[in-house]
């Protein structure tokens, strides 16, 4: 007749269950972020962050800037604020400059 497990046996083995079933609920969350990122871009790629209208691409210069002609916003992607105020002098540099980071 095998021995029974001592109880520090069995607390390891417990210990181990847990700690495998943390690891498959990590990774399985770690899936549904994956999942929900791509869902959230495929779902708001190129609309609007104020009234939700489709963006379109125009061009400032030589940067391509997202305009919305539903509530006439202007959104840059990184980098664009940067390209305009090294084009631009004067007061429209300036007032670019106070956006840096």
């Amino acid at each position: 007749m095998p021995d029974k497990p001592s109880a520090n046996e069995e607390e390891y083995f417990a210990r181990q269950e847990v700690e495998r079933r943390r690891k498959v609920a990590e990774e399985r969350q770690a899936g549904l972020a994956v999942e929900e990122r791509e869902r959230e871009r495929t779902l708001h790629y190129m609309k609007c962050p104020k009234c939700g209208m489709q963006l379109e691409e125009v061009t400032l210069g030589d940067v391509r800037i997202d305009k919305c002609f539903g509530c006439g916003g202007l959104w840059l992607d990184e980098g664009e604020l940067e390209a305009i105020r090294k084009k631009e002098a004067g007061f429209f540099g300036r007032m670019v400059g106070a956006f840096r980071k």
